[in-house]
């Protein structure tokens, strides 16, 4: 089976589509039976030890003057020049394709809740992934909670969409605090403790509530703690700097902006506390690498984070800041209670693996074939 993936995502920066798509890739190719290979598509070439060296998979980078005009004319024409027998890609598919496709759907908050996303954004997702999920063969997205609300909004049959969880890469792994604390001093110049979160600053990530619940845990314990925010600034991130200013925060809160992968082990091997309080997420990668390095981490009871976390997290009301603020406290005030879920955090990382994500994905393909007993690696 020659396997067509429109990789695009792993020539950019370090965002949730690449890590995907990398650690995807990386899991096929400890999954794959003889045979079978891969051959990714880009726009732009791809950055040379990415990925393991294997003759199981070739590059093959495909010009064009913008995004839409590759996937729609360029990416299919090269389908079908290379014999390719399945392709799988992301949010949107060609309209006309050689051979049959899946496609990733990792939430549909963009259509759920459309007051968290740039008007522009907003209209080309309703355009585009409706249609896409339509065309594909099979859909795969990241949750049974997504699962559902694809099923209950786009009202496409229950075989098509396919719930299969992803995972920690396997570079999350727990740090010596002492080597994570002396990395972080001398990288972002943190010498305080600190609680943490890691997103997209934007909206639906619910950063506000976290600034609030932490100026709430200030104001009843004298913490020595900072809140330190990780992640590319997105739309409306002034609102966070507003609000900490309101509530005398501003010399507590520290924004590192975007960082690269190889830093966040170290970022969660450091704190104190992980907390995610988002509104919404299709599956939540950030807790669970957080989870994986052995984090005490907090997360919000929005789809799908108790799905993912199960028992080695503590699950919040995700609109409760006085919920918030005492689990911050409670977390921060006992170290025996941040090692009771540290332990916990890691159990539960430990029942996700690529190699699982890889091999359900591979059968995913096979099935598209109309190959039901597919083979594993």
């Amino acid at each position: 089976m020659r396997i067509g993936v429109d990789a695009r995502a792993l020539t950019g920066r370090w965002t949730g589509d690449r890590t995907y798509w990398l650690n995807l890739v990386r899991g096929l190719l400890d999954t794959m039976p003889e045979g079978d290979n891969l051959v990714l598509y880009t726009r732009l070439p791809l950055a040379s030890g990415l990925l393991p060296a294997d003759t199981r998979y070739t590059v093959r980078t495909v010009p064009a003057s913008n995004d839409r005009l590759w996937t729609m004319l360029h990416f299919p024409r090269a389908l079908r020049a290379d014999g390719i027998d399945v392709a799988h890609t992301q949010y949107t598919t060609p309209l006309r394709a050689p051979c049959p496709l899946l496609t990733t759907v990792h939430d549909i908050s963009f259509r759920l809740y459309p007051e968290w996303f740039p008007r522009k954004h907003r209209m080309l997702l309703n355009l585009s992934v409706p249609v896409a999920m339509r065309r594909a063969r099979i859909v795969i997205t990241d949750s049974a909670s997504s699962r559902r609300d694809i099923l209950r909004i786009y009202r496409l049959a229950p075989e098509k969409v396919e719930a299969i969880h992803l995972a920690a890469a396997p570079e999350y792994v727990p740090v010596p605090a002492a080597t994570a604390r002396s990395y972080v001093e001398e990288h972002f110049g943190i010498r305080d403790p600190f609680v943490l979160s890691v997103g997209v600053l934007q909206p639906r990530k619910n950063f506000a509530l976290l600034v609030e619940a932490f100026a709430r845990a200030l104001r009843k314990e004298a913490l020595p703690h900072r809140l330190v925010l990780t992640g590319k600034r997105g739309w409306r991130v002034d609102d966070i700097t507003r609000l900490a200013a309101r509530l005398d925060l501003l010399d507590r809160l520290i924004f590192t902006d975007y960082v690269p992968d190889d830093a966040l082990p170290l970022l969660y091997s450091a704190t104190d506390v992980m907390a995610y309080p988002s509104l919404y997420e299709g599956f939540g990668l950030p807790p669970l690498e957080a989870m994986a390095c052995g984090a005490p981490t907090l997360v919000s009871d929005a789809p799908a984070m108790p799905e993912v976390v199960g028992d080695g997290a503590w699950v919040l009301p995700v609109m409760d800041a006085c919920a918030w603020a005492d689990g911050l406290i409670a977390m921060l005030t006992d170290a025996h209670t941040r090692q009771c879920w540290s332990a916990r955090a890691r159990a539960r990382a430990a029942c996700f693996s690529w190699k699982d994500t890889s091999r359900r994905t591979l059968r995913a393909y096979y099935r598209a074939l109309g190959l039901e007993d597919a083979k594993d690696g």
